[in-house]
């Protein structure tokens, strides 16, 4: 809910009653819905957690991809799809001007989750929301696709805020993390600090309830 909150795109019948979304000095609550598309996919993307719940089974990935460039880029339609190629190989899939062509029914579950990452960083965008990102994945595709967000994010030097009830990600991934109960922040700070020196219980349940994260 926070990632969608976010984007402003949480569904009927929640709102947001009170505070501020703050994205480079300006409160996103104040801005018209007009300009609020033009960061979703442009100066935020978002990998969500089910790839196929984004993604429409009737239309080739290489077609909703080049969509997310033309919407937001304003190039032709020519010039979108030799962009969605370049992003399809950039994200590591095989012969990417073949797979073009492909619907998303046609493609592995690893492969489909390369797929929005490509059609997230279209736009080159200042902040990836990453969702659960690598849940429905198994242990071995699960790693290649967090390897490849490293790699997009000291590329393109975006932020990354991911949403994980995965401590181990969390210990590998981040920089700072923020444990939420019931929808609040119950702690937060550098993921070392409060790993090894937890101030709430219930952060101290959940590392307690967890392999030693930090040792060796």
């Amino acid at each position: 809910m926070t990632g969608l909150a976010v984007q402003r795109l949480i569904p009927d019948p929640g709102r947001i009653t009170e505070g501020r979304i703050t994205w480079k000095g300006i409160d996103l609550l104040t801005l018209p819905e007009s300009r609020m598309r033009k960061i979703r996919g442009g100066e935020i993307g978002t990998v969500w957690q089910e790839p196929s719940s984004v993604m429409n089974p009737a239309i080739k990935v290489g077609r909703q991809i080049a969509e997310v460039v033309k919407v937001h880029t304003g190039v032709s339609a020519r010039e979108a799809r030799r962009k969605a190629v370049e992003l399809l190989d950039h994200v590591r899939i095989p012969d990417g001007a073949n797979r073009y062509h492909a619907y998303p029914g046609e493609l592995s579950g690893g492969m489909l989750q390369r797929v929005v990452i490509a059609a997230a960083i279209a736009c080159r965008p200042d902040l990836l929301i990453a969702d659960e990102a690598t849940t429905a994945l198994d242990a071995s595709v699960q790693r290649q696709v967090l390897e490849l967000i490293s790699e997009l994010q000291s590329e393109i030097g975006m932020a990354i805020l991911f949403v994980t009830h995965n401590l181990a990600l969390v210990a590998e991934m981040a920089d700072q993390v923020a444990v939420m109960r019931r929808g609040r922040i119950v702690e937060s700070g550098a993921v070392l600090d409060l790993f090894e020196n937890p101030t709430g219980g219930y952060t101290r349940e959940l590392l307690e309830a967890s392999p030693n994260l930090l040792a060796g």
